[in-house]
C-alpha cells in the first residue's frame, strides 16, 4: 500500500490520501450514518487505524453514471473538473463505484412488457455496450492524473437476489447485470472488486429494495455495505 513518511525530527509518522468515486453506493444514500456506516467510511476508518494522518475525500453522488463520471475526469467545461483533478493528483488509494445507473435508471415497476419485448433488450443491451466504452476511458483518465495510486473498483451486484416478489425483475437484472460485469477484469491498470459473487453467495438481506411510488430502492443496507467494505478493504490490504 502506498505510504507516505513525513519525519519531523527523530519522530517518522505515515499519511495516507484516500479519494472514492462513483455513485450512491459510494455516497451511502439510505443509511442512517453514511459517514461512519458506509463502505467508504469503513475503508478510512481502517485507514485510520494503521496510518498517523489519513486524508479522505468522498465523491460519491447519486444517480451518477459513468459517463457523468467520464465527462467530470476529461472534459475541462465540466464544473467539477478542477475540484476532482487537484484532490485525485494527491491519492494514494482511489475506489470506484459505478455502473449501477447506467442499467438501473431503465427498470421501472410500471414497465409496458409489450414495450420492453420490443425494444427492453436493444436498450439495455446499448447500455451495457456504453459501459463498456466508458469504463476502460475513466481508468485511462485516473491513471493519467495518478499514475501510482492503487486503484479499486466495485462490479455490480443483482439487488433482487433472493427476493420472491421481484422474481421476474431478478432474472431481467440478472441478465443484463452479468453482461455489464463483462467489462470488469482484472489485471487492467486496477484490482477488482468482485461484489456481485460476494452477494450472490450471501444469505443475509443485503439491500433495501423498498417500494418508492414506481421505482425500487436497491441500495445496500448496512449489512450491506459492511461486506463491501470488508472487501474492498481486503483488495485495499493485498
Amino acid at each position: 500500500m502506498p505510504v507516505l513518511k513525513v519525519s519531523s525530527g527523530d519522530n517518522v509518522s505515515s499519511s495516507i490520501r484516500y479519494v472514492a468515486l462513483g455513485d450512491s453506493i459510494a455516497h451511502g444514500y439510505g443509511l442512517g450514518n453514511p459517514e461512519k456506516d458506509s463502505y467508504v467510511g469503513q475503508v478510512k476508518q481502517y485507514l485510520e487505524e494503521n496510518y498517523d494522518y489519513v486524508f479522505a475525500e468522498n465523491f460519491g453522488t447519486n444517480g451518477m453514471r459513468s459517463d457523468e463520471l467520464l465527462d467530470i475526469l476529461t472534459n475541462p467545461e465540466n464544473d467539477m473538473y478542477n475540484k476532482y483533478h487537484a484532490t485525485l493528483q494527491h491519492a494514494d488509494i482511489v475506489t470506484i463505484s459505478i455502473g449501477s445507473n447506467d442499467l438501473m435508471h431503465l427498470i421501472k415497476l410500471d414497465m409496458d412488457m409489450k414495450e420492453y419485448i420490443e425494444k427492453g433488450d436493444a436498450i439495455f443491451r446499448g447500455a451495457c455496450r456504453r459501459f463498456d466504452e466508458n469504463f476502460p476511458r475513466i481508468i485511462a483518465a485516473i491513471r493519467e492524473i495518478v499514475p501510482d495510486a492503487k486503484i479499486c473498483a466495485d462490479n455490480v451486484y443483482n439487488p433482487c437476489n433472493g427476493l420472491k416478489e421481484f422474481k421476474d425483475l431478478h432474472a431481467l437484472a440478472e441478465r443484463y447485470i452479468n453482461l455489464l460485469n463483462r467489462t470488469f477484469t482484472e489485471n487492467n491498470g486496477y484490482t477488482l472488486v468482485d461484489i456481485k459473487s460476494e452477494f450472490d453467495k450471501s444469505e443475509d438481506k443485503l439491500v433495501n429494495m423498498a417500494l418508492k411510488g414506481k421505482e425500487i430502492d436497491p441500495h445496500p443496507n448496512k449489512r450491506g455495505h459492511a461486506l463491501i467494505g470488508k472487501i474492498v478493504i481486503k483488495a485495499i490490504a493485498d
